[in-house]
């Protein structure tokens, strides 16, 4: 019975057919149809009957190879008798309708192209890694999503899961009636780690030796928990790592912080505990001492816990203490690196944190403990600074560089929810970024961002983001737009006030993660450290 359009909503049963040695037929040759064929070839129906005066160079091939028959004529009625199943593939939509007519009158599931009404079942997109088949449908309401969905999964999807499967099923086997004592969990987790590397490499026969063992001892030994400390990236899913979502896709429980976005939260599956221990401005929250006793009971449980971080874990974001904490318990751990708000907030904003002629160094500091800084180390080292968790403290961070003796009229910058639809940046000198700043409004979480390549974000930042700040707009004057190409008139977004090349050099040591407030790469590479993001 076709549907009517209020039942729309009703969803569709998910399911994969046996057609083997079954009858299908297929009506129409044409690109459509042939998809139809494709999709159907592997699953060896027999017959595969084709209907269509003429078909595809595809279709002919397989039926000169005889997969499949090719009926030359036009559809005809009774065409569908003893069929297992029915497509009306043409791009005449009343033929499918005759089709679909015939079949259900005859009782064999069909599907008639693009006409969700006179369809029984619908093909979904698929994702396939050998024997491990994903499908995806939308109910037939928009093909397009469906379409994306699958381009989604295929770029996320591990392309070493077919072997994977094939390691898996070869352990089942193995271990015979014993697998029915294994719990589920233990799977999990033996899947992961040198096994699935093992398989990746294409040690097969090696992955699935691995893998009965880890399974047999299993049985015998308590289960192993693993805690994970993931960077959650500064805010967009899109930057979140593929080692990341493979955490959260396996995790028993993620704790995480307050202002991880709901979309990389959705990673996790939907039986996952999710424990909010984000802290509010002003010290709400749980205490950093509370959270390090959770993840060590929770992985002293034997569960797969994700300790979920904004930006990068030994990033300011005290996962040296957790991994201490872990360590000390003998809580087995790993660290999972995530793009730092300190590199990729400036990125954003249009503004490189190292330039050949402007900036050979970067460093990174928090702007929570400003007591903890050497003022005048990060006034005289020049290059670029970065700092993260800057706006409750704003106008004491630049009038301490300022006394220190950076100069005024350098270029500075605020990005606030960085990476994000929310993201606003705006650019000033020195000392008016604070006044600047306040006068916008700017909230947490933002990054201050000092140096002459700030400069730069007016010509490298996308617009609707990017809103520069000079003298005159705070003492109430209004703002022009600018031609594109055209600096500031302050000498805070101007490049060449610069005298040259900024003195290379670090100007923190190189202390434990969570032990020292400032961090610092010195070479205009800027690459990952002990304390890069």
């Amino acid at each position: 019975m076709a549907r009517t359009p209020d039942q729309h909503g009703v969803p569709y049963f998910p399911a994969f057919l046996d057609l083997l040695g079954k009858r299908v037929v297929v009506v129409g040759g044409g690109s459509v149809a042939t998809s139809k064929v494709r999709a159907l070839l592997p699953c060896q129906p027999r017959p595969l009957i084709v209907v269509a005066p003429a078909i595809s160079p595809i279709i002919a091939a397989a039926a000169q190879a005889g997969h499949l028959e090719w009926w030359p004529r036009p559809y005809q009625a009774g065409d569908l008798a003893g069929a297992a199943l029915a497509f009306g593939a043409t791009d005449d939509r009343a033929l499918n309708a005759q089709v679909a007519a015939e079949a259900r009158q005859r009782g064999v599931p069909v599907l008639a192209v693009d006409d969700v009404p006179n369809c029984d079942f619908i093909a979904p997109a698929l994702v396939r890694r050998g024997d491990l088949v994903v499908a995806i449908s939308t109910g037939g309401r928009s093909p397009a999503m469906a379409r994306r969905a699958r381009e989604h999964l295929e770029r996320v999807l591990p392309a070493s899961w077919g072997d994977l499967l094939e390691v898996a099923a070869a352990a089942r086997q193995a271990l015979g009636s014993a697998r029915a004592l294994i719990e589920p969990a233990a799977w999990q987790t033996a899947l992961g780690g040198q096994v699935e590397q093992l398989a990746a490499s294409g040690a097969l026969e090696a992955a699935t030796e691995l893998l009965v063992r880890q399974l047999q001892q299993s049985l015998f030994a308590p289960r192993s928990g693993l805690v994970s400390l993931v960077g959650a990236g500064p805010g967009d899913p899109d930057l979140l790592t593929l080692g990341a979502v493979r955490r959260l896709q396996a995790a028993d429980v993620v704790v995480h912080d307050r202002l991880v976005d709901p979309a990389i939260l959705a990673y996790a599956a939907q039986t996952a505990e999710r424990i909010d221990v984000g802290k509010t401005p002003g010290g709400g929250g749980p205490s950093q001492a509370a959270i390090e006793a959770l993840l060590v009971d929770l992985g002293r449980q034997g569960r797969r816990v994700v300790r979920l971080k904004g930006g990068d874990p030994f990033v300011f974001g005290r996962g040296g203490e957790e991994a201490l904490a872990l360590a000390r318990a003998g809580v087995p751990f790993e660290v999972v690196p995530g793009v730092s708000a300190a590199l990729a907030a400036p990125a954003a904003a249009g503004i490189p944190v190292t330039q050949r002629g402007l900036s050979a160094s970067l460093t990174i500091a928090t702007g929570h403990d400003a007591e903890a800084h050497d003022w005048p180390a990060l006034a005289r080292g020049g290059g670029t600074l970065v700092f993260l968790m800057a706006v409750g403290g704003l106008a004491g961070l630049t009038e301490r560089l300022l006394a220190a003796g950076r100069p005024a009229d350098e270029p500075a910058a605020v990005v606030e929810w960085a990476t994000t639809p929310r993201q606003r940046s705006l650019c000033a000198p020195l000392d008016q970024i604070a006044a600047a700043a306040r006068q916008a409004a700017i909230q947490a979480p933002a990054v201050l961002v000092v140096g002459p390549t700030a400069a730069l974000a007016e010509h490298i930042a996308p617009q609707a983001h990017v809103a520069a700040v000079d003298a005159a707009s705070h003492q109430g004057a209004p703002q022009r737009s600018r031609p594109p190409g055209e600096f500031p008139s302050s000498a805070a977004c101007h490049p060449e006030r610069s005298e040259g090349p900024a003195t290379p050099g670090a100007t923190a040591a190189d202390a434990h993660p969570g032990d020292t407030p400032t961090a610092t790469t010195p070479t205009a590479a800027a690459t990952r450290g002990a304390h890069g993001g």
